[in-house]
């Protein structure tokens, strides 16, 4: 590949660059590009060869003026900012990772969790200001709670086994895993509305697609318990805000944690703000370890592509693929 013209692949700042270097070593030239700069991304991809987007729609437009584009690597498991209809007709391949940040989810969810019943971040600011052993911030145990996990993929699979590990008792739902999948989580298989109106936490772990969209809504607030806590880690469209907001306002349930946003950065901050929420700018996934693993996977199916071979994980079925053509 040394002696062919270098490809142009555009990335976001949270590529693990100083380790996953493979690119470099196949003679292919990596732009890396600062979060937030949609304006400037969208113009470097007209002359790119493969995109990892981060978290960047990738829109039509975008992909119309791109006519090199061969492939776009979502960096973990989602890919729902990507058009995947205009990728079909185009010929654009879209693959995905999944498993590659499943531990650093899951292990953030747990955090979120036990920061919901033992107040990290209010203990910590309290001490800061000089107080000691507040007696509303002593919190409840993770321990005979109830655990609801809507999607049992391999982070909804790690969060059970978690769960387990503090003693919780686990209950899931999820329409499109086996028997044996649930089993090996350790977790009970239940209807979604059982596993709503039972769980002391519900954590989400579910795609965001048209079935999935706004699936925590009113309607399911109004199922659980005033004392629980909904946690989201997921995508933020999977949860309705507002009915979100109106459910803590109105006392339905206790508190919330969420890493993710219908609008990212959010632009309402009235959630950002509440007491009883924690939140997180979408960086659940993003350890030093699962960087390095997205990125080496991510590197490992652009060159798959630029091969003119199918990589692993292909989540669209373009027609007239490009690199077959090797534009």
């Amino acid at each position: 590949m040394a002696s062919e013209k270098k490809k142009v692949i555009v990335l976001p700042t949270s590529w693990y660059g100083e380790k996953v270097n493979l690119l470099e070593e196949n003679g292919v030239e990596v732009r890396r590009l600062p979060d937030g700069r949609e304006d400037l991304f969208y113009a470097e991809c007209r002359e790119a060869q493969a995109v990892v987007p981060g978290l960047n729609n990738i829109t039509r437009q975008m992909m119309e003026q791109a006519p090199h584009l061969l492939i776009i690597a979502a960096h973990g498991v989602g890919y729902n900012n990507v058009d995947i209809a205009a990728a079909d007709e185009l010929g654009i391949l879209v693959t995905n990772n999944p498993g590659t940040n499943s531990d650093a989810v899951a292990e953030f969810a747990i955090g979120f969790m036990l920061s919901l019943v033992r107040f990290f971040p209010q203990v910590w600011e309290e001490m800061r200001k000089g107080g000691w052993r507040r007696p509303d911030f002593w919190g409840s145990e993770l321990r005979a709670k109830t655990l609801g996990i809507i999607g049992l993929g391999q982070i909804g699979s790690r969060v059970s086994k978690l769960g387990r590990a503090f003693g919780m008792k686990v209950l899931a739902f999820d329409p499109y895993i086996s028997d044996r999948s649930f089993h090996d989580a350790g977790a009970e298989a239940a209807e979604k509305n059982q596993v709503i109106s039972q769980a002391d936490f519900l954590t989400l772990h579910t795609p965001l697609n048209a079935e999935t969209r706004k699936m925590i809504g009113g309607q399911e607030f109004s199922l659980m318990k005033p004392t629980a806590f909904v946690i989201n880690t997921a995508r933020g469209g999977v949860l309705d805000e507002s009915a979100l907001l109106a459910a803590l306002n109105g006392g339905q349930i206790s508190g919330a944690a969420l890493d993710t946003f219908e609008n990212e950065p959010p632009t309402e901050r009235e959630l950002v703000e509440h007491p009883r929420v924690i939140t997180a700018p979408h960086i659940a996934g993003l350890t030093n370890e699962a960087r390095y693993r997205m990125g080496r996977a991510a590197s490992e199916r652009i060159l798959c592509a630029f091969r003119g071979e199918t990589p692993p994980n292909v989540v669209n079925n373009p027609v007239n693929p490009r690199y077959r053509q090797k534009i």
